[in-house]
């Protein structure tokens, strides 16, 4: 993050292109907009030395890394403000340190590294948010969003607090494509696709495959800008505690740009986490209330498009994006669909051809001769 964020603000021409007075060819304009300059501008002050003749924290990184500490080792926000109170008494007054958890914190949500919490209604019909976010119960089965406490195990902590039933975490989408291209060491791959990649009739990425091609041929406005992004969504459910016997399920919503070479475009460093569900049950069939946020924000990349900087061009650009497919198991799969992957027509390639056979004494179907 650390080496993205220098690339970031590493980029020689930004202050120069800003005074500039000479017509631009591109439409949206030469250098980086108010909005991105000023990102960029707090991006260079946080990345100074931690104090001067400093050479191994930043002054971002040190409020990362004291942040982070405070999430592995459950330090409360009471705590974590004592701790940057001792260290600004302790260290020369050249130590820039934020005054309370509340000022980290902020730094943290001005880089974008933040996301939305949102109530669900308990059988997951609908989310409690926009213009329903001040209901009480669900709008169409009339649950309650809130848990009922009982008052004799209640504590002080959650005495007078209204907890809900089930929430969601949604991680915006469009700050962090915009990333990828205000870096110019990751808005030089970002292209790849078309202009590093060769077709020579070996599967090694993404582009070779056929589905790719036709969706090229069918959308080619779309396919003509390397810069327009292509994402693959994967989601799956797993238990996240130890104990396998702990009834709970969490689902994440997993995006990758396929821009990238082969590489880089399936790495860690790369996956971006677009929602989290969190529930004793998985989601099911109704994962499409929890994909409401996501989305809405593709349609906006489809058919408006997000004005954004490319640190390699030092140009602004309209950036689109689209969902390529997703990466599932197949039960996964029958609930990103709505294809019923049980049953006498289970195979969603072959349909009504489906070879399935009823067992009436085992009172299931088996699906004999068929792969």
């Amino acid at each position: 993050m650390i080496g993205m964020i220098t690339e970031a603000i590493g980029f020689p021409n930004i202050s120069s292109s800003l005074g500039s007075d000479h017509p631009s060819p591109n439409e949206y304009g030469e250098g980086p907009n108010d909005e991105t300059t000023k990102f960029l501008k707090f991006l260079q002050d946080a990345e100074s030395p931690s104090y001067p003749g400093c050479e191994k924290f930043t002054q971002l990184s040190f409020i990362i890394r004291l942040l982070h500490l405070k999430v592995l080792s459950g330090w409360t926000n009471r705590s974590f403000t004592l701790l940057l109170e001792l260290l600004k008494e302790a260290m020369p007054s050249e130590v820039k340190l934020p005054s309370s958890y509340y000022d980290a914190q902020k730094i943290t949500v001005d880089l974008g590294f933040t996301y939305k919490t949102w109530d669900a209604c308990p059988k997951s019909c609908m989310l409690f948010r926009n213009e329903d976010e001040k209901l009480d119960a669900c709008d169409i089965c009339d649950e309650s969003r809130y848990k009922e406490v009982d008052r004799d195990s209640s504590n002080r902590q959650t005495e007078g607090k209204r907890i809900p039933v089930k929430q969601v975490r949604y991680f915006p989408l469009v700050p962090r494509l915009q990333r990828l291209f205000m870096s110019s060491k990751t808005s030089s791959f970002m292209n790849w696709h078309l202009e590093g990649h060769t077709d020579d009739g070996v599967l090694r990425h993404p582009a070779d495959n056929s589905a790719w091609k036709e969706f090229d041929k069918d959308n080619s406005d779309f396919a003509s800008d390397s810069h327009n992004i292509r994402l693959g969504l994967a989601a799956n459910g797993f238990n996240p505690f130890i104990t396998m016997s702990t009834t709970h399920s969490t689902w994440p919503v997993v995006l990758i740009p396929y821009n990238l070479p082969p590489l880089m475009c399936m790495k860690q460093p790369f996956f971006m986490l677009s929602v989290l569900i969190d529930d004793p049950k998985g989601p099911g069939n109704k994962i499409d209330v929890y994909l409401q946020p996501l989305i809405e924000e593709l349609k906006e990349f489809w058919h408006e498009g997000v004005l954004t900087y490319d640190a390699l061009s030092n140009e602004m650009f309209k950036l689109h994006a689209a969902l390529l497919w997703t990466i599932n198991d197949f039960p996964a799969f029958g609930n990103l669909s709505g294809w019923s992957t049980r049953g006498e027509k289970a195979c969603p390639c072959c349909n009504r051809n489906t070879k399935s056979h009823w067992l009436s004494h085992g009172r299931k179907y088996c699906y004999m001769g068929h792969r």
